[in-house]
């Protein structure tokens, strides 16, 4: 049998989660109920007001930023809000940042990470179903520039694929900007002339009943970011983003911290967190109580497995375990839970995780239909020692 078969696992090759390389997988939150309601009415009331989730999430590395953001894309794309106005479009980016990357190079990340074909068909349908086209691009914005790029941009060619360019903040050329009728480019006078552009493409998501919704991970490199322009230029982008004015692009943005104090000063500046406002910014604790643990590997084991499988296989070969700890003796369950609750810095998902699928590793090698005391005490020291 190989490994897939061997401990009765459902359509997946082994116990490791990553929506990121298994997109099923977005499905999976584990042993945080009280966070994961929390988190959920915070993003259905954000609908009301302001129209659009503006959170921020934050915990140490391997506390499941990743696995939470993707969670959340599976309950707003399968479990819309009844509060959502639209179908949520919903965009993922990791950030990459350098020590003289400015707001522009964040700006130019969402754009094509959003692609303009995306921008491109939503501006045929607000074609198609408008009476006047240049009265309904004219209630997207009030800024002239965008909407003559916005024009340029639905009819394609090469102006369109300036007129993208210009809109995801790159520079053009004089003659460049005059064939596509604007005056200057985006984001010449400031980060926020940036979020303007964001935001006319979210009216514009908004005008064909779509809400678009970034979920930003890896902003823990904003620490990359030293003070000057270059900080400030991202300071004032986020600050735009987040102003209540801003009704049309939402985010949830991941960054790790072991405190709150530990993340990027750029996501936690007073000016920031009073717009976003502090009910959402959402903390990952690790799961060091033993109940938070257990709860934890219980429900995994539960959604990985095929139960009834797994029940028949103990049954028939008279393992030594039951349906509620397999592939774990009782005891071996206990005594991972017990290692994982040792270090309340190493108790966190990624770490259990990776501890259930090493234990299970060694006992596929060593051909043993359960994983033992022995096989805990080998490998769990370890991982989380």
């Amino acid at each position: 049998m190989d490994f897939k078969e061997w401990f009765c696992l459902k359509n997946r090759e082994s116990f490791t989660i990553d929506a990121k390389i298994n997109p099923s997988d977005a499905q999976f939150y584990f042993g945080r109920q009280p966070l994961e309601e929390r988190m959920l009415k915070q993003m259905a009331r954000a609908f009301i007001d302001p129209r659009v989730p503006k959170m921020m999430i934050w915990g140490p590395f391997g506390s499941g930023k990743t696995q939470t953001l993707y969670y959340l894309d599976y309950c707003l794309t399968n479990k819309t809000p009844a509060q959502c106005k639209g179908k949520p479009h919903l965009v993922h980016v990791e950030v990459e940042v350098q020590s003289k990357s400015t707001a522009a190079s964040w700006h130019l990340q969402l754009t094509e990470a959003l692609g303009m074909n995306t921008v491109q068909e939503w501006l045929r349908q607000l074609y198609n179903n408008s009476k006047d086209f240049a009265e309904a691009l004219a209630k997207l914005t009030p800024d002239p520039n965008i909407i003559s790029a916005f024009g340029y941009l639905r009819g394609g060619g090469d102006y369109g694929f300036s007129s993208w360019r210009w809109l995801s903040g790159q520079k053009l050329t004089a003659k460049e900007l005059e064939s596509i009728g604007v005056t200057r480019n985006l984001g010449e006078v400031g980060a926020g002339d940036l979020v303007n552009g964001l935001q006319a493409i979210g009216n514009l998501a908004g005008a064909v009943n779509c809400r678009l919704i970034f979920f930003i991970d890896e902003m823990e490199e904003l620490q990359n970011v030293r003070e000057g322009d270059a900080a400030e230029s991202w300071h004032q982008y986020l600050r735009k983003l987040s102003d209540n004015a801003n009704s049309s692009v939402g985010f949830i943005i991941g960054s790790a911290g072991d405190t709150r104090d530990d993340m990027p000063r750029i996501l936690n500046r007073q000016d920031v967190r009073s717009r976003i406002g502090e009910q959402n910014y959402i903390e990952l604790e690790t799961l060091a109580a033993p109940a938070n643990v257990k709860a934890f590997v219980e429900e995994l084991l539960g959604k990985l497995i095929d139960q009834d499988a797994a029940d028949k296989r103990i049954k028939s070969e008279g393992l030594k375990t039951t349906v509620k700890t397999y592939p774990f003796t009782a005891s071996a369950f206990d005594l991972l839970c017990d290692y994982a609750c040792q270090d309340a810095v190493k108790s966190t998902p990624r770490n259990i995780i990776k501890a259930i699928n090493e234990c299970a590793i060694a006992a596929h090698d060593a051909q043993e239909k359960v994983v033992d005391d022995a096989m805990v005490n080998d490998i769990a020291p370890i991982i989380f020692g």
